[in-house]
């Protein structure tokens, strides 16, 4: 079913109104999600700070990138209404209010990656997809599978954004997400990319993936990032950065000897080599003022519960290591 919500349409001149319970008049709700939002006050709340989210969000952008997220917030709304009304295990007020505040709540912290980063107007797009669970109990909480996708672009007509863009178009496919829409129906799946840096000589984003098998004790989540370099036009390589005969046993070296120093107590490691894959990969690297941070996954060098660590190994320690403009890599500049 297509909902096309004046209070989210046109979510600008929602602003103007008096203050009452949702973004909208609740006095001409005419459909079940309209009602939900007005009767639950947890759900109002959440409507009208979204209301205010998508409106910062699209501000200052070109039509053509307030068309792509006017039309992806459309779809959230389907997606919404579909997982948390049509496809809801039960009726009660209570039960769809609560589905509809965690699905806005997500979306609210989504649109905030819609912003001016270091002169750069970076916007969003995003997809979503629901599927019923053909395994699923009738009474179960997992009767529909949720998949959601974001990722950044940006809102210009340059070479540097015909590449980063180009770059994040094709980096959800490298995550599992499917190309044609043909999304598991016994588990949920997210694949969030946000800007963490963009500077001169690169532009860092991040990716946080989850994957969630319907009656699971728990998800599988991760960590990961992209580095493009501008003026190469093209993601990072450890070329960019290393060189040198045997360096990736020195980073790895290095790597398990922090390890053993930042997480001596919960470390969980049998043989350091298991380590070297993810060591010296690109997608674990972010760049801090003190040295390289290496991302590791739940599980990897210690218990679930410990989360997804990282380490970090000063840049003096590897600093012959390093090629010969490696600065520009490391600093941005």
């Amino acid at each position: 079913m297509r909902l096309a919500l004046a209070f989210f349409a046109l979510a600008l001149i929602t602003l103007s109104l008096p203050a009452q319970a949702a973004s909208f008049d609740c006095s001409t709700a005419n459909t079940q999600l309209e009602h939900t939002i007005c009767d639950y006050p947890a759900l109002s709340d959440a409507d009208e700070t979204l209301a205010t989210a998508y409106a910062t969000a699209i501000g200052g952008l070109s039509k053509s990138a307030v068309s792509a997220m006017r039309t992806d917030q459309r779809a959230w709304l389907d997606h919404a209404a579909y997982v948390c009304i049509e496809k809801a295990r039960d009726d009660t007020l209570e039960t769809r209010g609560d589905c509809l505040t965690g699905l806005f709540n997500d979306r609210i912290a989504t649109l905030e990656n819609s912003r001016m980063i270091s002169g750069h107007r970076f916007y969003l797009a995003t997809r979503y997809g629901a599927v019923p669970d053909p395994e699923a109990e009738p009474d179960s909480y997992w009767h529909v599978a949720q998949h959601e996708l974001s990722y950044p672009l940006i809102d210009a007509d340059t070479d540097l954004a015909r590449g980063f863009n180009t770059l994040m178009e094709e980096l959800p496919g490298e995550y599992g997400w499917p190309s044609n829409d043909d999304f598991e129906t016994g588990a949920d799946t997210s694949i969030h990319v946000s800007v963490v840096d963009a500077l001169d000589k690169r532009i860092t984003a991040r990716i946080d993936y989850f994957w969630f098998g319907h009656g699971a004790a728990h998800g599988n989540p991760g960590i990961a990032f992209v580095h493009y370099l501008p003026d190469e036009s093209r993601p990072m390589t450890s070329a960019d950065l290393f060189s040198g005969e045997g360096w990736q046993a020195k980073l790895l070296d290095l790597a398990v000897a922090a390890l053993r120093a930042q997480h001596s107590e919960y470390l969980m490691l049998d043989d350091p080599q298991d380590l070297a894959e993810a060591v010296t990969d690109p997608s674990r690297w972010s760049f801090d003022t003190y040295g390289l941070v290496i991302q590791f996954q739940p599980y990897e060098v210690a218990a679930y519960a410990y989360g997804a660590p990282t380490v970090t190994v000063n840049w003096q320690d590897i600093e012959d290591l390093l090629v010969k403009d490696a600065d520009a890599i490391r600093w941005g500049f």
